[in-house]
């Protein structure tokens, strides 16, 4: 079967005032049964989500589909929708209805949980309002200016900066590190560079001990994660650290760098373990130039990485970077051509998304960041 990537699940985040992300929306440019079918079943099987899902009330073709979603699933409409028997029906068993309104004009009598308005409508500000395609640093000062409470776009994915600031210490440590390990290291090197910042021992170690990573007995110090887990996934953990060690950086920007990395890691499910760690590290780095707000080159230079890595993300060749660019269009960015690497499909992208987002979430709320 050809490759669709109109079959491709999309995601965007809103975010409240504090740039958390509040929702994730879900979209996709061709909601053919097929390509849509596991998508709701994985929804439906989520034990504990993480994430507070927004979806359109279209893709429930009927009442069953609604015993098996989470409660906090917010069902988005149009506002003819909200007439539908499915709506009503949605709304006995407890969701929530989003309603979009298209145009310039925004229908203040329509009875509904959230209002999505497009950020060019000129509308007061309401607890309730989701201001849709604020997708720069300006605009979300903009409408945080007027008042208005979720955000959805890409503002998080802002420019660096034109002047590169200093270096940020924790920063600047863990990029020494992740150098380190790559060259292999004494543990008593590598404890000497943690002992500069004594939090960054603290992260990395509860990160390590979470029960997301699945370890048996607890990681009591570098110099045991370092015999444990081997200088290799010693890296890749060391990456997250690097998204999380500064102060300042947007929480959705984080997050979705860890979305990203988690999600390559999964679409290379066929590949040797090694080079699994190497696209979570390409997923990380990708991202770490807008969190560290510093040139790549430079942060490549500090760190080290594989020739593979450092490739994909210069040059944006090779196999690593065609899983990056399929990462990205889940972030809506346009598909690449001739995207059948590795014999993926749709449906195995679609769930490999919503597990990134899933872990993602878990291990910011359960190690506080």
């Amino acid at each position: 079967m050809a490759f669709n990537p109109n079959h491709l699940l999309r995601r965007s985040l809103v975010l409240d005032r504090k740039q958390d992300i509040a929702f994730v929306r879900l979209t996709m440019a061709e909601a053919a049964p097929e390509a849509l079918m596991p998508v709701m079943l994985k929804l439906g099987n989520l034990q504990s989500p993480q994430a507070t899902y927004l979806i359109p009330l279209v893709w429930l073709d009927d009442t069953a589909l609604l015993d098996k979603l989470p409660q906090n699933t917010v069902l988005l409409t149009l506002p003819s929708g909200l007439e539908l028997p499915l709506c009503t029906e949605a709304r006995s068993k407890g969701f929530r209805i989003a309603v979009e309104h298209t145009g310039s004009t925004y229908a203040v009598d329509v009875a509904a949980d959230f209002h999505i308005v497009a950020n060019n409508v000129a509308i007061p500000p309401a607890p309730n309002l989701i201001v849709s395609g604020v997708n720069h640093a300006t605009g979300l000062e903009q409408a945080l200016a007027k008042g208005h409470s979720y955000f959805e776009g890409r503002s998080y994915l802002g420019p660096l900066a034109t002047v590169a600031p200093a270096i940020n210490p924790s920063h600047a440590a863990v990029l020494e590190l992740i150098g380190a390990v790559r060259q292999d290291a004494e543990p008593r090197q590598l404890e000497a560079i943690f002992k500069r910042d004594v939090t960054l021992t603290f992260k990395l170690l509860r990160y390590i001990n979470s029960p997301f990573f699945g370890l048996s007995n607890r990681v009591e110090s570098i110099r045991h994660a370092l015999a444990i887990l081997g200088g290799q996934q010693l890296a890749k953990w060391l990456t997250l650290l690097a998204a999380t060690a500064g102060e300042g950086t947007s929480p959705a920007l984080t997050q979705n760098a860890m979305m990203r990395a988690r999600m390559m890691e999964l679409m290379g499910a066929r590949f040797e373990k090694r080079e699994q760690d190497n696209l979570f590290i390409t997923g990380m780095f990708s991202l770490l130039d807008r969190i560290m707000q510093m040139p790549l080159e430079q942060l490549l230079t500090r760190a080290n990485l594989p020739e593979s890595v450092t490739h994909a993300l210069l040059t944006n060749e090779g196999r690593y970077a065609q899983l990056l660019s399929l990462a990205k269009v889940c972030e809506g960015e346009i598909a690449p051509d001739g995207a059948t690497l590795f014999e993926l499909d749709p449906k195995s992208i679609n769930l490999a998304q919503i597990d990134a987002i899933e872990w993602a979430l878990q291990i910011a709320r359960h190690t506080g960041d």
